[in-house]
């Protein structure tokens, strides 16, 4: 009986024992305190010093990750451009096709064509060669224009221009006279031409003397004619048509009837 007492209060010490083990384990750091000490002493009694905290080595670490900041994305400032472009690329286009149109009903409705031109006379009233290799000379030269429009008039502006040459030297210049000519109309002019002491080389002197022995002198007619055009009641802006013109006549003299026996003529915007 005494035995059984006494191995059962032995039994409750263990028991006693074991709880008082399992409550210290439960109760210690996850890591030990000397682990938590400094190289200089315990941080505890110091706590401005670094801590150096050293992890059993079967403990894996998580990596330190820097913190991200956003900011703020860029304006669509390309895209605006881009956008302004087109919209101006649109308009130039809406603009062109418009002008395009207004001008296939203009040229349905009236059908223009360009006038013609050519020299039907020329007169000298004086032609003299300077021993200094110079010529001063007056023309008369006699130019028809026609209209060959129906619907369509012409305003010939007053800067023209009408010039006379020989080898591409200007002999003589003058201009046409400001008129206003209507549908279907032919108007012939007589424009005076004048040059003084126009400085030519010898080598076209001795040209000029050389076709005019044979009575074959080619001589050049340059026009540059301003007009606006009148299309019903609506005028157009100011145009300038180009007139080129070959002649061929067999004499330069004064006082003397001049033949011409070519001539082409040809007209350009």
């Amino acid at each position: 009986m005494a035995d059984a007492q006494r191995s059962h209060s032995q039994m409750n010490v263990e028991k006693a024992a074991k709880a008082h083990e399992d409550s210290q384990k439960s109760n210690a750091p996850l890591a030990p305190r000397s682990s938590l000490e400094s190289e200089k002493g315990d941080p505890g009694s110091n706590p401005s010093k670094v801590v150096h905290v050293q992890y059993p080595k079967d403990q894996v670490i998580p990596p330190r990750t820097a913190p991200r900041y956003y900011s703020r994305p860029p304006k669509h400032r390309r895209n605006s451009c881009c956008r302004c472009l087109a919209w101006i690329f649109c308009l130039l286009l809406i603009f062109i096709v418009a002008i395009a149109v207004a001008a296939g009903i203009l040229y349905v409705v009236f059908q223009p064509r360009v006038p013609k031109y050519s020299v039907d006379s020329i007169q000298i009233t004086s032609f003299t060669v300077g021993t200094d290799s110079t010529i001063s000379s007056q023309f008369v030269v006699g130019v028809q224009a026609r209209n060959p429009n129906k619907k369509i008039g012409i305003y010939y502006l007053d800067d023209s221009y009408l010039g006379v040459f020989f080898s591409g030297t200007e002999l003589s210049r003058g201009k046409l006279p400001a008129f206003y000519q209507g549908h279907k109309n032919t108007t012939n002019l007589d424009v005076s031409l004048t040059g003084t002491k126009v400085q030519i080389t010898s080598e076209k002197v001795s040209s000029l003397n050389a076709e005019q022995k044979k009575g074959s002198i080619p001589l050049n007619l340059k026009a540059d004619v301003p007009v606006k055009i009148k299309f019903g009641k609506l005028k157009t802006m100011k145009i300038t048509f180009r007139v080129r013109c070959d002649l061929v006549v067999d004499r330069l003299a004064a006082n003397t009837s001049v033949n011409i026996s070519n001539k082409k003529c040809k007209v350009k915007l």
